[in-house]
């Protein structure tokens, strides 16, 4: 059934404050950010901030959710490409690598990291904490395709345990490419390898293990 014009007014302003908060997470942290800060960001009442997100921890896990659901179209057109599981899951990890170094600066990557770093932190579970969990399942579970084709169309070696294998480069490589990302504004040293050398480095050690010999 369609939205009503008051449903349709009410789903673009939520979106529209999400939005504003994180473009403001990003470019000051969660913890410096208040809810007055996201009202004025957004253009509209504190009151109104409220009225959807009666604590700033359900904004935060609102941003979250709304930065990995971003994901999910993208791995499902990969994992339903004709390629070989190979093929998809390089595909995977060039789409990875590709969101870090295209958004704007990593900005989907740099706020995952930081959210996630700061639900470990966080005494009490986070206001619908279980929808990002969900969101996860449906990204893990997008893949099925590339794990079952791994197991009988001769891309991946036979020897691995198919499934694990892959989730682990796959956490791995992600996992790896966020924590670049929230590095970057450290100084390196002169000697340090560059990031994102260290990153195509990483992702071509991940894909040589699973390559048939």
């Amino acid at each position: 059934m369609p939205l009503s014009v008051r449903e349709q007014n009410k789903s673009t302003r939520y979106q529209h404050i999400v939005s504003a908060a994180e473009r403001l997470f990003l470019d000051r942290g969660l913890d410096s950010v208040q809810m007055q800060d996201v009202a004025n960001e957004a253009e509209v009442g504190i009151a109104t901030v409220f009225r959807y997100f009666p604590k700033k921890d359900k904004l935060i896990v609102a941003v979250a959710i709304q930065n990995l659901e971003r994901i999910l179209p993208a791995f499902e057109e990969i994992a339903a490409s004709p390629k070989t599981a190979y093929v998809r899951l390089e595909d995977v990890l060039n789409y990875l690598l590709e969101e870090d170094q295209n958004s704007p600066p990593g900005n989907s990557s740099k706020f995952r990291e930081a959210f996630e770093s700061y639900a470990s932190f966080t005494k009490e579970p986070l206001p619908d904490i279980d929808d990002y969990i969900e969101i996860q399942k449906q990204i893990s579970n997008s893949l099925n395709p590339i794990i079952e084709d791994g197991k009988t169309d001769g891309s991946i070696r036979t020897d691995l345990a198919i499934k694990e294998t892959l989730i682990t480069i796959i956490n791995t490589f992600g996992t790896f490419v966020n924590n670049v990302v929230l590095k970057a504004p450290i100084s390196f040293l002169e000697e340090d390898i560059d990031p994102h050398i260290q990153q195509r480095l990483l992702k071509d050690i991940l894909l040589s293990y699973v390559r048939p010999v």
